[in-house]
């Protein structure tokens, strides 16, 4: 499960400047069970009018009425590091190629430590409506299974972010 891998490799991630920030269709009830049961330390979005995840373009993309599953990384300035859009539930970015962006971001050598080939350089998939390797995100407010709401907004200046849309919690 890739919420429990990031949530194994989040000390180091955190350490290295960046930030988990996981998105599903779900509604409220499920983002919470979701977070609770896999004990996530990193905030769980739910977007259930679907708004957000209809404006990245990852809606119902392979024709399963959830998002596509996908990884961003957010640089600082609010442009996107790289993507990686799956066309299936298990094409993700591995632990390692999230951790070697995030160093070489922070400008911070780190040993590859496995195989990156699936991984978070680059976008792998190009979806046409998906915004852009190089280019701004698109910003949002949405609540949390903590019951605050966030904003990509809120890390531009401060962090890196992870942002995983996720594809729902079955």
């Amino acid at each position: 499960n890739q919420l429990l891998e990031l949530q194994g490799i989040y000390p180091e991630l955190t350490q290295l400047g960046g930030e988990v920030v996981v998105l599903s269709v779900d509604d409220a009830e499920n983002a919470v069970a979701m977070k609770v049961g896999l004990g996530l330390e990193f905030p769980v979005l739910y977007d259930t009018d679907t708004s957000v995840t209809s404006e990245w373009g990852l809606y119902d993309l392979l024709g399963d009425g959830v998002s596509a599953p996908a990884t961003f990384i957010i640089r600082t300035d609010g442009s996107i590091e790289s993507a990686l859009i799956g066309t299936s539930i298990d094409q993700r970015p591995t632990p390692d190629s999230i951790l070697d962006v995030l160093a070489a971001l922070a400008g911070m050598d780190r040993a590859t430590m496995g195989d990156t080939s699936d991984g978070a350089s680059g976008s792998d998939v190009v979806i046409a409506a998906a915004p852009a390797v190089g280019g701004p995100v698109p910003d949002f407010n949405l609540p949390t299974a903590g019951g605050e709401s966030i904003s990509l907004g809120d890390y531009v200046g401060k962090q890196n972010v992870v942002f995983v849309f996720f594809q729902a919690w079955w």
